[in-house]
């Protein structure tokens, strides 16, 4: 058994961004664009088990996290929407507290990943947004299981909020309306993940105000240059740092350390940013595992963020026969030995609430301090990954990537993978009702 087990979530980091990933998809779409300095990540992948196409259940936060700690398709753990229902079941936190581990979380988003979705049933410790007392906390006790989570690589990108952004922070985003002279409005999207003061609620207004109006402006190539930039700005001023502590700190101590992204980023007709997409880009996530028992090599066949857990529990020495209800199953023989395995299907789906009503379903949180009824949602788009094919199906129409919601006849998009794991549109009729019927399963029985 591990001394230590140590999650780490950076929240919107897209697998291929990592420079020592050899699959490479954003190049080929935004070819003009530089790509960010991964040097810290690519370290960390070249002595760990690197899982190269690893694919997400869900393109939001609390969906992925959730089905990254119980090894369930979403609709069995009920964290399937963007923001409604609470997380339900067993989770890595409560096993491993049951078995006498100090249990803690750090959560740079607390309003999506924290106690108002249930996300801190199980945990000891719950910290918001500060890395050094996350540091300590591991330090405090010889048996941890924890969650550290970085909000660094969503927007604003590579800046989070103040604390962590300060003046470069500032100086960015006055350089940004200087360049692009958005107009004087709020956006529509006034969402957050966390409570922010005064000016930093209004840099993040102006931030995502000059985003969407981008976008209004068919300047996709450039938002998705500021997210390269802000992976190598966080990881740069943030994250180099707290990887060099952490080290430190578990150098002689048998530790686990796991990798991973809950979703990624796009922009392109049928994506903005990532909640509403299935795209393989916002879907296929970086997952590692770091650390005792781990033999390094990088995987290239696909694999699922529900496979994390049960994983986790084998090198943990937990016998097989108790994951019986895991919709995930063991990676620990590519992990300890590098043991080749075959492609695992998966599937993912995209739920959306009508954004003005959202922005005033979290006003209303906000002001009475808890969550009240349902905030009503849509199944927008899902996906089923099957050997070398990926369908996806558009159940509703979303106004621009802002407004109301009406369903529609499905509209599909049948793709294969070649050899370098790009998907490239095919029509087949028989392959696409064949991948429908399994998507019509998986939304009978929620497995």
């Amino acid at each position: 058994m591990y001394d230590h087990i140590v999650f780490i979530s950076i929240d919107t980091l897209r697998s291929d961004c990592i420079g020592a990933n050899p699959l490479k998809l954003w190049p080929d779409k935004y070819g003009r664009l530089s790509a960010p300095d991964t040097g810290v990540l690519d370290e960390l992948v070249g002595r760990g088990a690197f899982f190269a196409n690893c694919v997400s259940a869900a393109p939001y936060t609390s969906a992925s996290h959730a089905s990254i700690f119980t090894g369930k398709w979403p609709k069995r753990h009920g964290v399937y929407e963007f923001f409604n229902r609470k997380l339900s079941g067993t989770t890595v936190f409560t096993r491993m507290q049951r078995a006498g581990y100090r249990t803690i979380m750090k959560s740079d988003f607390p309003l999506i990943l924290g106690p108002t979705l249930g996300f801190d049933r199980g945990i000891d410790t719950f910290l918001v947004e500060d890395d050094d007392a996350y540091l300590d906390a591991i330090a405090a006790h010889p048996r941890t299981v924890s969650l550290v989570h970085f909000g660094g690589v969503h927007v604003p990108y590579g800046y989070h909020n103040l604390r962590y952004g300060g003046d470069a922070y500032r100086d960015k985003l006055r350089a940004l309306e200087d360049a692009f002279r958005p107009p004087a409005s709020l956006p529509k999207d006034q969402l957050f993940e966390t409570v922010r003061g005064e000016e930093d609620m209004d840099l993040l207004l102006r931030y995502k105000n000059v985003i969407q109006h981008l976008w209004r402006s068919e300047r996709a190539e450039e938002i998705f240059g500021l997210y390269l930039e802000g992976i190598g700005h966080f990881l740069q001023y943030r994250f180099a740092g707290f990887m060099a502590r952490l080290d430190a700190m578990l150098k002689g101590q048998r530790a686990l350390i796991v990798l991973f992204g809950d979703h990624g980023e796009e922009y392109d007709a049928d994506s903005f940013g990532h909640f509403n997409s299935v795209a393989e880009g916002v879907l296929r996530v970086p997952l590692l595992f770091l650390g005792d028992d781990v033999k390094a090599g990088i995987h290239t066949e696909r694999v699922r963020t529900v496979d994390v857990l049960p994983t986790v529990l084998a090198l943990n020495g937990e016998r097989p026969s108790r994951h019986q209800d895991l919709d995930g199953a063991s990676l620990d023989a590519a992990v300890r030995e590098g043991a080749v395995y075959a492609p695992r299907h998966g599937f993912a789906q995209a739920y959306v609430a009508d954004t003005m009503r959202f922005v005033r379903f979290q006003q209303k949180l906000m002001r009475d301090g808890k969550k009240q009824g349902a905030l009503p949602h849509l199944l927008f788009k899902e996906t089923v990954w099957d050997g070398d094919y990926k369908l996806s199906r558009v159940m509703a129409d979303f106004e621009e990537y802002l407004g109301g919601m009406t369903e529609v006849e499905p509209r599909y998009r049948l793709e294969r993978f070649d050899a370098a794991r790009v998907p490239h549109r095919i029509e087949d009729a028989a392959i696409q009702a064949r991948l429908a019927q399994r998507l019509d399963a998986y939304n009978a029985s929620g497995q």
